[in-house]
């Protein structure tokens, strides 16, 4: 499953970015991120439902690690609680534009994993991967959706993945299925 950070703050004023503590942080989430880092928390903590199709509790969570290129902790902040729930470490071994190693680490992995990702990077990350469906997968991300999660199922008779693209539906605002 990959998803994107939760929502961030403006280039120019408010909402501003606040850290953990409350602190303003250009680049931490906004308050309406820090929302829906808890909202999200408590879905992937959810049994499956056909309201979420693919959407399980992860066994492993991934976030972009801040580089020297890349200062945001949205990423890690959008993850941070739901591992917390679970008792997991957030895995940051992996900075933007590192997606092939993010990849091949997640396809080694057993479990379910969850990636938390800086948007412009999820598509090049699923490209690591083989979709049975890939004239289905964006060329990118929509810059202005925070509330998507994208989905790969394995198929169970071929080692090739189904994507979907699940609508959050968690906060005020987020588009319905």
């Amino acid at each position: 499953m990959f998803s994107r950070h939760g929502e961030k703050p403006s280039e120019s004023g408010t909402p501003f970015g606040v850290d953990q503590h409350g602190e303003k942080d250009d680049h931490a989430l906004s308050v309406r991120g820090w929302q829906r880092a808890g909202a999200l928390a408590g879905l992937f903590q959810m049994n499956a439902s056909a309201k979420y199709p693919g959407v399980v509790k992860p066994g492993v969570i991934y976030a972009t690690a801040p580089s020297s290129q890349s200062h945001s902790t949205r990423e890690f902040n959008t993850a941070e609680p739901l591992a917390m729930a679970l008792g997991l470490e957030v895995n940051t071994d992996f900075e933007h534009g590192h997606e092939h190693k993010l990849a091949k680490h997640v396809l080694e992995q057993s479990e379910n994993a969850l990636v938390v990702w800086h948007h412009g990077e999820i598509p090049e990350a699923l490209s690591f991967f083989t979709i049975s469906n890939i004239a289905d997968v964006p060329k990118e991300w929509p810059q202005e959706r925070f509330d998507l999660i994208w989905v790969l199922t394995k198929s169970s008779e071929v080692d090739d993945y189904l994507f979907t693209s699940v609508n959050q539906q968690l906060l005020s605002g987020d588009l319905p299925s």
